[in-house]
């Protein structure tokens, strides 16, 4: 069995699982439900309070189709079912429409370029695409203001 980090291993799934962050949850959930949706989202903090994991449910939730599915009891609302395909693949790392990207190792301008030219396009399979960009403070200065102009449009 391959190895894996236990931070990764014990992930938090849903908005449910998440721990110290409710209020973060709790907000987010509430985004979906009303409809009142950013087009950019900003995790600050510490190492280790779940910035990258919080990313990853959003993304989930604004992606599955249980979730946006208004005929369930209004409380499921912005809750992630975690069984179906785009759940599983978001889990996994492994979905087309949610793109996540280590700012440390891809910190160069040619490569928020790739972002640049691939946000022109819409999501495949799912209603949103998503990009999560961990370490973003490691961009070089002419990559983040790139990605800030991506931003502003």
């Amino acid at each position: 069995m391959k190895y894996q980090v236990l931070a990764r291993r014990y992930r938090p799934r849903c908005f449910e699982e998440v721990v110290g962050q409710e209020p973060i949850a709790t907000t987010l959930r509430g985004a979906i439900r009303q409809d009142r949706l950013a087009h950019a989202y900003l995790f600050t903090g510490p190492r280790g309070v779940g910035k990258t994991s919080m990313a990853r449910i959003f993304a989930k939730a604004l992606n599955c189709p249980e979730a946006a599915d208004r005929t369930r009891d209004q409380e499921s609302w912005g809750q992630s079912c975690d069984s179906c395909a785009p759940c599983e693949a978001i889990h996994l790392g492994q979905d087309i429409d949610v793109v996540e990207l280590d700012g440390a190792s891809h910190r160069g301008i040619d490569n928020m370029r790739g972002i640049i030219e691939a946000v022109n396009r819409p999501a495949t399979r799912s209603l949103f695409k998503v990009y999560i960009i961990d370490e973003v403070h490691m961009l070089t200065r002419e990559a983040f203001n790139a990605l800030l102009k991506t931003l502003e449009e």
